[in-house]
């Protein structure tokens, strides 16, 4: 019998052992070369011209990366460790270099898939935009020459503040779906939320819909039981798939991630925020205290990014081609004063628009910026954005988990507080519990939300994906949802920052030289 694409998500439990086994020797093999290396006996001429070549090599590495155009952070983290420990830290810089790029003819194929539809004759949006707002049209037009997505006007924003409001809401969606649905997510999780979903997909697979469902394979391995994916596989109509499995084969890919998450329905609605197909967040599992999350609905002409997007990483995960026209529909919604602008960012793009739109929006602000994380481990420019901000007089105010779910990542982010504090901004923990919204408010007027999160990983190592919302009236309704967070937060002060306990202090020290590895 054939094996299917279902079935190769799981591993017997030999091969498994077969992988730990095979780590574990090539670490040992690279410790031992590294102290045979600098083990120096200048009575040995082989040992000193060892170490000379790997010193001469290690030198000769870290010069080029001082030179790539790369963030200096990154520089500086590989320089170091590839100087200390030259043969572990050489190979592993090489197979992260050699991961970031897709296969040329995986991104051809791409390219041929979607590119039709980057090329779309549409009216340019951004010229209407730029005579109402300028400020909202440059920050349109740099996200657009990152990624090639367009602005769309014809769409209805919902802001979704809550993960039980948005799983109730898509539920109903989902009901009335006649042709497809598209799930992308990084976390499915076994539990009373995915109970409740799943009938409504086999109900829609006996009536013939299709249903397309990828997800992540490191972010649900302890989440997501072999029966359920069985029974998600057998729903007529679907094709269930994961992104970049574990497995024999060696890939250096690994370490970058499917951190989207996505449902798409008819090509007329989608929805895309931070929440995961998990109990958590509708409030069924305790994890961390109190789960703040949301998320945003769209309905109209932008959701034809949403489906490229899909299709991208349908091909990357499964070698299948979907044909964009096939997918998509009629629009008849108009709308004046609201401009979307979709987009995904990966390890593969070649560009990174999720950190360049961060900062621009982090720099636009003239009165507000109001900004929800769950992680603050960014680099010193970012920083500094943030910095000269509230400098300016800007009211700056950043929504930190008050318990958080990854305590190293927490205090990392805790490190760079002070900048922020002493130059006049406001940092708030979340007291109730964990807040995983991702969203950035400038204004009133200007907007981001999606996946991304504000940490290294996020903006530079997974596929993410997000929308820029533009003179949207929803965002005064994100703005009042982030102040009412912070009513319930406590606010951190400089004296705060300072009394937080010596070790935490010692471990955020220490670990910020490896941030960008995290």
């Amino acid at each position: 019998m054939r094996m299917t694409q279902n079935e190769r998500i799981f591993l017997p439990w030999w091969k498994r052992v077969v992988i730990v086994i095979a780590t574990v020797i090539v670490f040992a093999l690279q410790i031992m070369l590294f102290v045979f290396a600098f083990q120096v006996n200048f009575d040995f001429p082989f040992n000193v011209w060892i170490y000379w070549i790997i010193e001469g090599g290690s030198f000769v590495l870290v010069y080029h990366i001082i030179h790539r155009p790369i963030l200096t952070n990154y520089k500086l983290t590989w320089s170091i460790l590839i100087l200390i420990f030259p043969l572990p830290f050489s190979l592993l810089y090489y197979l992260n270099q050699r991961s970031l790029a897709l296969p040329k003819y995986k991104q051809k194929k791409i390219d041929t898939i979607l590119g039709k539809y980057y090329n779309l004759n549409q009216i340019d949006c951004t010229l209407e935009l730029d005579r109402k707002d300028p400020k909202a049209a440059k920050l349109a037009r740099i996200l657009r020459s990152s990624t090639g997505y367009p602005l769309w006007k014809n769409t209805k924003y919902t802001f979704l503040f809550d993960g039980l409001l948005k799983h109730e809401d898509m539920l109903v969606e989902l009901k009335k779906a006649p042709r497809y649905i598209f799930i992308e997510c990084f976390i499915i999780s076994d539990g009373k939320l995915l109970s409740e979903l799943l009938p409504i997909l086999k109900e829609k697979g006996d009536a013939g819909v299709e249903i397309k469902i990828i997800y992540d394979d490191l972010g649900s391995k302890a989440t997501l039981k072999k029966k359920t994916i069985l029974e998600i596989a057998q729903i007529k109509n679907c094709t269930f798939t994961n992104y970049n499995p574990l497995g024999l084969n060696i890939n250096p890919a690994f370490n970058y991630r499917d951190h989207r998450k996505m449902v798409i329905i008819d090509g007329k609605t989608a929805y895309c925020g931070g929440d995961n197909l998990a109990d958590e967040y509708i409030h069924q599992k305790k994890r961390f205290g109190f789960w703040r999350d949301n998320c945003g609905k769209y309905e109209g002409e932008a959701v034809q990014s949403f489906i490229a997007l899909f299709i991208e990483m349908w091909y990357i995960s499964t070698k299948m081609v979907l044909k964009l026209e096939n997918y998509l529909c009629d629009y008849a919604l108009e709308r004046e004063n609201s401009y979307i602008l979709p987009f995904g960012d990966g390890p593969s793009n070649g560009a990174e628009p999720g950190y360049d739109i961060f900062r621009s929006l982090i720099s636009s602000a003239d009165q507000t910026l109001y900004i929800s994380t769950p992680y603050l481990i960014i680099d010193e420019a970012m920083i500094e954005s943030i910095v000269l901000a509230a400098k300016s007089g800007v009211d700056v105010r950043i929504l930190m988990p008050g318990i958080p779910d990854k305590k190293v990542a927490w205090y990392l982010g805790r490190f760079h507080y002070k900048e922020i504090l002493l130059a006049g901004g406001k940092i708030y923990e979340y007291t109730p519990g964990f807040n995983h919204a991702k969203n950035i408010i400038v204004d009133g007027r200007y907007a981001f939300i999606g996946t991304i999160n504000m940490d290294y990983r996020s903006l530079f190592l997974h596929y993410e994906c997000g929308a820029l919302i533009l003179l949207d009236n929803e965002i005064y309704k994100m703005k009042d949802d982030f102040l009412k967070a912070c009513d319930d937060s406590k606010p951190i002060t400089y004296e705060d920052w300072k009394k937080r306990p010596w070790w935490q202090k010692l471990i955020s020290y220490l670990l910020y030289l490896f941030a960008p590895l995290f």
